[in-house]
């Protein structure tokens, strides 16, 4: 099968709507694996959510593909939903900010892509925690970029790229004694990998037979793991996970994070 050398923005939209039928396949598994930061399993009904409402804007098709990219990552942030969500269009936006200006994105433009991609995903998260979503973008980016020294074809890189993607995440209960604790991988990387495995899947021909080969420590059953975990911080002293989209000129972002950061955890 010849190999796919550049992605344009028809087909980037295809790549995402599979991302997305195989993130819902996988949905209830992720929500079970939810234990951090807060067990209440829904990491992947938001990542579900905010993936379907970003997928949605461009049902039409759009030829070019940083105009995809864009319109996709406008829709991520707009229909976000729950930590999980928000961080995901924080991974779009950064993807979008670097293949802007493109009409295709060929391997090298993708590995730049997805490391600019999770550098911005990691500013954005106040207190960033190794063996989550975060590690395993980071990962895939190393990967990516490692495999744009030695080929410009999309198809290859964003193979290696899955493949990395399985190998962080089996290692994030190393990192996260949480997961660790309840015998479970990371919910939020767990759900990135379901999206590129995706994608890959239908890049190869096949999305109809789809299965998660995710590693979960000890077999430990879904439920029990979350009734194992406990919150972050020790003591759920903030029960409300409040979102809100701020607009406007010339904003400090930096003394609005201090002011929020007053008022929740």
């Amino acid at each position: 099968m010849a190999r796919l050398v550049y992605c344009d923005g028809i087909l980037w939209g295809e790549l995402m709507r599979a991302g997305l039928a195989n993130l819902a396949l996988h949905k209830e598994h992720i929500n079970a694996l939810n234990v951090f930061p807060i067990p209440d399993g829904d990491t992947g009904t938001n990542m579900l959510l905010t993936m379907r409402f970003a997928c949605d804007k461009v049902n039409g098709g759009v030829a070019h593909a940083g105009e995809a990219a864009r319109v996709l990552a406008q829709g991520a942030l707009l229909g976000a939903r729950g930590n999980s969500g928000v961080i995901l269009s924080q991974l779009w936006r950064g993807f979008a900010e670097i293949v802007a200006g493109h009409g295709q994105i060929d391997g090298v433009l993708f590995a730049k892509a997805l490391r600019h991609s999770a550098e911005l995903a990691h500013k954005s998260v106040t207190d960033p925690v190794e063996g989550t979503i975060l590690t395993i973008a980071r990962a895939m980016a190393d990967s990516a970029e490692t495999s744009s020294q030695t080929h410009n074809d999309f198809h290859t890189i964003l193979t290696n790229v899955v493949t990395a993607s399985k190998i962080a995440l089996a290692h994030t209960p190393e990192q996260l004694p949480i997961l660790k604790q309840a015998g479970v991988v990371d919910s939020g990387g767990q759900g990135l990998v379901c999206i590129f495995e995706g994608m890959l899947r239908w890049l190869d021909g096949d999305l109809t037979h789809v299965a998660l080969q995710s590693p979960m420590l000890n077999h430990a059953e879904p439920t029990s793991a979350q009734q194992l975990a406990r919150p972050a911080s020790g003591v759920l002293t903030y029960p409300y996970d409040v979102q809100f989209i701020l607009t406007g000129e010339n904003l400090n972002l930096a003394e609005i994070r201090d002011q929020i950061d007053r008022m929740g955890d």
